[in-house]
């Protein structure tokens, strides 16, 4: 009897244990499940609330340098990749012909003064003889008056008559020769001292000269680096032609193009994480400046053509400009370096 009864108890603590494992494994795997839920979750909420593009690249103002006059360097005092700070000498074109162009400026700037030193004289002895002239002019019509008096009452002869009307005569003449002689002699000069065309003309082309000479010995614009230079001593550089550039070190950002899907919550003056590839285990700190209104595919060379049966929808990616706020010269980048960016919209 009680091993029958054994028997029948035997079956119903099986099935009763079954039951028991079926049901943990029931409920760790709804754990497992609940589990990466909550991290899909919270990894949705984590790129909302930071969003992040590995489509981001270090930038800088390149600065290109460009020679203002031409002719062969003379001297070059940099190597390229080198670090310059601002004003200091980064090349000389040969100064020669610039020099001779300032003395030849110089030359023509004192034969202008004194061609209106000449005019000035010129025209004093003008003003001169109309003075002259007009008191000559003034004795002539005195005479004329007082003797036409006495033949009027016929107690001179008409010949004497004549003979102050004549002078007269000469007299008005003469004056008005000297008087438009003066005119062009004042036209000739023109403005009196300084302030003369040829004297004004000459100053220009002097002042020219010099800053001419001045351009031969360039400077860097900024404290940076320099880049793209492969020209030699000796090599002619001609105006407005590229020689080579410089990287202005003082500012630096991030061009992170974001997806549209990305740009709901980031605004301007948000903080922003940089982690540049460069230096994986450095985190760089910036500031979000300006937001492209523009995606890259509409200023691209071959925008592209949705007027057609083939159209597939593609997210569109918006530039977002931010200003790294700690550089490090232990850390120092590099124009289009490839970087990480996380911008904190909380």
């Amino acid at each position: 009897m009680l091993l029958a009864g054994i028997s029948c108890l035997i079956p119903k603590a099986k099935k009763h244990y079954m039951i028991n494992i079926h049901s943990k494994k029931a409920k760790q795997t709804g754990a497992i499940v609940a589990f990466f839920l909550l991290v899909i979750f919270a990894a949705y909420l984590n790129s909302v609330r930071y969003p992040s593009t590995d489509d981001a690249y270090i930038q800088a103002n390149v600065i290109q340098i460009s020679p203002q006059v031409s002719g062969p360097i003379a001297k070059l005092y940099v190597e390229n990749y080198e670090s310059v700070k601002k004003g200091q000498p980064l090349l000389d074109i040969d100064p020669a012909p610039f020099i001779v162009a300032v003395k030849k400026a110089k030359a023509q700037l004192d034969y202008s003064k004194q061609t209106v030193a000449a005019l000035e004289e010129t025209v004093k002895s003008g003003e001169a003889i109309v003075t002259e002239r007009e008191s000559e002019l003034s004795l002539a019509q005195k005479d004329y008056d007082r003797i036409m008096v006495v033949v009027k009452k016929h107690l001179l002869s008409q010949s004497e008559g004549d003979r102050v009307t004549s002078r007269l005569n000469v007299a008005k003449a003469t004056l008005l020769s000297a008087l438009k002689q003066l005119e062009q002699a004042k036209a000739q000069l023109g403005e009196p001292g300084q302030h003369n065309a040829q004297i004004r003309s000459a100053e220009e082309e002097l002042a020219h000269a010099k800053l001419d000479l001045e351009h031969t010995h360039i400077t860097s614009p900024a404290n940076g680096y320099v880049i793209n230079l492969s020209a030699r001593e000796g090599t002619m550089l001609n105006n407005g032609n590229i020689a080579f550039a410089v990287i202005d070190s003082n500012k630096w950002w991030v061009d992170a193009n974001f997806k549209e899907t990305s740009l709901e919550r980031i605004r301007l003056g948000q903080t922003a994480t940089i982690v540049v590839d460069t230096y994986p285990d450095h985190d760089f700190h910036g500031i979000v400046e300006k937001i492209s209104r523009g995606s890259g595919a509409a200023f691209s060379l071959f925008p592209a053509e949705n007027a057609t049966g083939n159209w597939v929808k593609v997210t569109q990616r918006f530039t977002v400009k931010i200003v790294i706020s700690d550089p490090d010269p232990k850390f120092p980048l590099n124009v289009g370096a490839s970087s990480l960016v996380t911008v904190d919209t909380t």
